[in-house]
């Protein structure tokens, strides 16, 4: 049987219904926020210091707020539910174990910002989550809280940027996933906009949105009793790679990475080291002499690195770190829109001069220069983060690992083969096995597939 967790999202058992969620965790956070004022609730998530778990890790209440005082009256609540973070399978836990948080805390913010229009855009792979949430919305449905509120589920397609928050609304509204300008976020250009009225958005993450109920039920002091002042709360972390124990674990902010690696994932394989991690294809690589770090916005952030979504790729020393920049600049370079040639340019020189790095007749040492050329680059007034990922996270490993770089050069580094992107489409508990989506290698950058010549060899997950 479950037993209370305060403030936890994902439950020992998952819910298998509205009623099963109501019993572990009580009062109803939807009712009580309807008899509360929405200055007050509002005033609470500030004070709780709730941070987006989409990977910005922006303050939650000063969103709110933002959309709450906008002086256009037609607003959405939107869920951002379309999760493609290489290494990343939380949100997708969360429907699975307890959809009911996510509902709750979108009503809760519709509520506050003064709707009755609801969104939820997810990609339509996901079908077990889709069943969850279904099932999840009839049953909250048939309890009465959904009221005169329209909740609609907008699936959508499976490219990178269908998640970047500018790219989702685009898409509820009809559109291809691409980025608006940047000088358009969601709370000055929102759903279905005109000419004289924006529409404003609340976008949240599903993570985000779930941690709401249990601060309206306990109080915003008993949410920052966990985690770190910087992070308030817990995080759910996706750990997958060369570790005995991958998996999804949710665990207070401010563990540190070493704990997380060794004691929770249970360390390396037998008869090898940790070498490095990798959180998303986000911001930087950090090397296995920064595991002390705590996981938190600010602590990642002081290293040059970041929590992101707090999905983590573990790499042990049989990883060679040339193919995790390869693997890193093709995938951002195929998911690239091509709205910002800078971006597309810039990452297409990047991943062919890495490319060039594993053939020895055309290996130079101008391809690390290229490749640092490229992405550096590529962010040229960038509608997203997408091409400043690359500048981040491609130059950090090839400073760090300059020495694996210069022994392919020099023709004498030791055989390695393609490192297939840790693009998450499914776990097995039982087995504690993560499948990676093998049709991403086939992925051309007009974001469509060439057909497979041969079978698709597996990378080691870890499990």
């Amino acid at each position: 049987m479950n037993t209370p967790r305060d403030h936890w999202i994902i439950p020992e058992k998952p819910f298998t219904s509205y009623d099963d969620y109501r019993v572990l965790t009580g009062e109803s956070a939807v009712l009580k926020a309807r008899q509360m004022a929405p200055e007050r609730i509002l005033k609470e998530i500030e004070l709780s210091g709730l941070r987006g778990r989409g990977g910005a890790g922006f303050p939650t209440g000063t969103k709110w707020r933002t959309i709450r005082n906008h002086p256009c009256t037609t607003r959405f609540v939107v869920c951002n539910a379309a999760e493609g973070e290489p290494g990343t399978f939380k949100d997708r836990w969360v429907f699975r174990k307890n959809p009911y948080a996510l509902i709750e805390g979108m009503l809760i913010a519709a509520h506050v910002v003064g709707t009755k229009s609801l969104y939820i855009g997810i990609k339509a792979s996901f079908t077990a989550e889709l069943r969850q949430l279904h099932k999840a919305i009839r049953e909250m449905a048939e309890a009465g809280l959904l009221e005169e509120h329209e909740l609609h589920v907008v699936e959508g397609p499976e490219e990178y940027l269908f998640g970047e928050e500018k790219a989702l609304l685009e898409v509820i509204s009809g559109n291809e996933p691409l980025p608006r300008e940047a000088h358009n976020p969601p709370y000055e250009k929102g759903l279905f906009p005109t000419a004289t009225s924006p529409n404003p958005a609340l976008v949240n993450n599903v993570e985000t949105f779930s941690h709401v109920p249990s601060i309206v039920r306990l109080g915003a002091a008993s949410f920052r009793e966990l985690g770190t002042h910087d992070t308030p709360g817990t995080l759910i972390f996706t750990v997958s790679g060369d570790v005995k124990r991958p998996g999804i674990y949710e665990l207070e902010a401010g563990i540190t990475l070493r704990d997380l690696f060794y004691e929770v994932a249970d360390g390396p394989h037998e008869g090898h080291m940790l070498k490095a991690a990798l959180s998303g294809f986000s911001s930087a690589v950090i090397p296995v002499d920064m595991f002390d770090t705590l996981a938190d916005f600010a602590s990642l952030q002081l290293i040059g690195a970041g929590l992101g979504s707090a999905g983590f790729v573990v790499v042990d020393e049989r990883t060679s770190m040339p193919r995790v920049a390869q693997a890193a600049a093709r995938f951002l370079y195929v998911e690239s829109c091509n709205q910002c040639p800078s971006c597309k340019l810039g990452l297409e020189t990047a991943s062919h001069a890495l490319d060039e790095l594993f053939d020895p007749t055309k290996a130079t040492s101008d391809d690390m220069e290229r490749a640092l050329y490229g992405a550096r680059s590529a962010p040229q007034a960038n509608r997203c983060y997408l091409p400043v990922q690359g500048s981040i996270l491609i130059p950090s490993l090839l400073k760090r690992y300059t020495d694996e770089f210069e022994q392919l050069i020099q023709n004498i580094a030791p055989p390695s083969e393609r490192i297939m992107v840790p693009k998450i489409i499914d776990f097995d508990e039982k087995s504690r096995t993560f499948l990676f989506d093998s049709r991403q290698a086939l992925k051309s950058p007009e974001w469509t597939y060439d057909e497979p010549t041969a079978p698709y060899a597996a990378a080691r997950q870890g499990g």
